[in-house]
């Protein structure tokens, strides 16, 4: 299985998607901290709710939404134009499961830097009580990649199509192999009880 072996990254591998999250949550996945998304969906999802269409994904920092209070820890942000985004990691989604029990999410609390509060709004939010979790392998691009905010960017969505190429050849997972199975070890098991 990719992730539980360091993936050998292919030059055949190419994508364009990136999966818009508040900076914090990137820095937490990109410094190996976190490896769970935990996502209900945007307000204007192009399928109407969130759907984990996408296996390879560049990770993409927004500052919308993002407050301190709404979180156990902050990273700071990169210093950058208020039209640059700096693209460093990208993800492997390793797992995807939807949550309908709101046990789990207790039991899954300390994985993630949500504050408790947060998620639990999530799961009761809209029609039905459920959240989708991404256990991600996440990548660390040899060279960071500040891209154009362009305008197809915008609004409350989880998925959008990067217009720049960006090289993932020589990334390297910010996580060593071992230490990446045993966190996913414990993740699994909570999420497939």
């Amino acid at each position: 299985m990719v992730g539980v072996q360091s993936l050998k990254v292919s030059p055949q591998i190419k994508f364009q998607a990136a999966f818009k999250e508040w900076n914090s949550v990137i820095e937490a996945l990109g410094s190996g901290e976190q490896i769970i998304i935990l996502r209900k969906g945007g307000i204007i999802e192009d399928e109407g709710d969130f759907v984990p269409k996408e296996k390879f994904f560049f990770l993409f920092p927004t500052k919308t939404h993002e407050k301190p209070e709404l979180l156990k820890k902050t990273f700071p942000q990169d210093n950058l134009g208020e039209n640059e985004i700096k693209i460093k990691y990208w993800a492997e989604v390793v797992l995807v499961r939807k949550i309908k029990n709101k046990e789990i999410l207790k039991k899954i609390d300390d994985f993630h830097i949500w504050k408790y509060e947060v998620v639990e709004e999530r799961f009761h939010r809209w029609q039905n009580d459920e959240v989708w979790a991404l256990v991600v392998r996440v990548f660390k691009l040899k060279n960071p990649v500040i891209i154009n905010n362009h305008p197809d960017y915008a609004g409350c969505k989880s998925w959008i199509e990067i217009k720049d190429e960006i090289d993932i050849t020589q990334s390297e997972p910010v996580l060593p192999d071992k230490e990446f199975e045993k966190k996913l070890k414990m993740v699994k098991e909570i999420l497939e009880e």
